[in-house]
C-alpha cells in the first residue's frame, strides 16, 4: 500500500497575492447582489401577504352582504298559493278530439327554394299541390 505524502511548502504560497485580492473582491460583489435579490424577494412576499389579506378580508364581506341580502329576500318573498287540482277530463271530449280533422302533412308543406336554383315557372305553389 502507498502512504500518502505530504507536500511541504516551506511558508511559501502557491497563489498570488492579486490573485487573491480579485477572489476577494469578486465574492463581495457576489455577496452585494444576493443581500439586493434578498431584499427584492421580501419586497415581493411582503405585498403578495398584503394582497392576500386585502382579497380575504374583501371575500368576508361579500358572503356577509351575501348573506344578509338572502336574509332580506326570504323576509319579503310571499309564499306561492297552492294550485288548484285540475278537473278530470271527460270521455266524451277525448273521442271529440281524436276525431278532429289534422292539419297537412308536413310533405305537403311549401318550402322556400334558395333563390337561384329553380326557376320560377318550375315552382309548384302549395295550394295546386293540395288540390291534387
Amino acid at each position: 500500500m502507498k502512504t500518502k505524502s505530504k507536500k511541504e511548502h516551506n511558508g511559501k504560497s502557491s497563489i498570488s497575492v492579486d490573485a487573491l485580492v480579485a477572489k476577494a473582491a469578486a465574492v463581495e460583489k457576489l455577496v452585494a447582489a444576493a443581500k439586493k435579490q434578498l431584499r427584492m424577494v421580501k419586497v415581493e412576499h411582503k405585498a403578495a401577504r398584503k394582497a392576500f389579506k386585502q382579497a380575504k378580508k374583501a371575500a368576508r364581506r361579500a358572503r356577509k352582504e351575501a348573506k344578509l341580502a338572502m336574509k332580506a329576500g326570504k323576509a319579503n318573498a310571499k309564499k306561492a298559493p297552492k294550485r288548484a287540482k285540475a278537473k278530470p277530463v271527460s270521455a266524451r271530449l277525448i273521442t271529440s278530439r281524436a276525431t278532429e280533422v289534422q292539419s297537412a302533412p308536413l310533405h305537403m308543406v311549401a318550402k322556400k327554394p334558395a333563390p337561384g336554383l329553380m326557376p320560377p315557372d318550375a315552382i309548384i305553389p302549395p295550394e295546386s299541390r293540395a288540390n291534387s
